[in-house]
């Protein structure tokens, strides 16, 4: 009699190892959500920076226009009118505003709208607004839209430029 309730005692139960599957799961669950949203909280954190590079170079890009009419002694506000543009780091003016999101170029790192077989599309959009606010000062807003993982998302810079010769 003893030799077969020790016999009986020598394995799990079927709910004893359903609860430990149940357990295991509920670990194995937040595992993943975890590492889901640290994907999703890097992914954005990545675009928020590119974003805001992107829209500091579009203010960049408009005052070393600036400074190009001043060197080369034209009115330092030269094709620099109350409008919405595009620009990209190597445009000789401003470009009306066309709404086509920029093209990164995979070999030289740059982001571009010239396409060609090294560009692919990105999600960021950039618009440069100008405002007169007198002869002697503009108002520059480098804005940076993009979309990313079911959201809209934008960054603003605001820049004064003004006649400083």
């Amino acid at each position: 009699m003893k030799n077969q309730r020790e016999k009986n005692n020598k394995g799990f139960s079927l709910v004893e190892v359903m609860v430990s599957i149940g357990v295991i799961l509920v670990g194995f669950t937040g595992a993943l959500t975890l590492i889901n949203r640290s994907i999703a909280f890097h992914d954005l954190a990545y675009s928020r920076l590119t974003a805001s590079y992107l829209a500091q170079e579009g203010i960049e890009i408009v005052r070393n226009l600036r400074d190009k009419n001043i060197i080369n002694d034209q009115e330092w506000n030269n094709g620099l009118n109350s409008g919405t543009y595009q620009v990209q780091y190597n445009s000789p003016s401003l470009s009306l505003y066309t709404g086509e999101n920029l093209l990164l170029d995979s070999v030289s790192g740059v982001y571009t709208y010239d396409a060609n077989e090294n560009t692919r599309a990105t999600r960021y959009n950039r618009r440069i607004e100008i405002q007169v606010i007198s002869p002697d000062e503009i108002q520059v807003n480098s804005i940076v839209h993009w979309s990313n993982r079911g959201g809209d998302f934008e960054i603003n810079v605001e820049d004064h430029l003004f006649k400083w010769l």
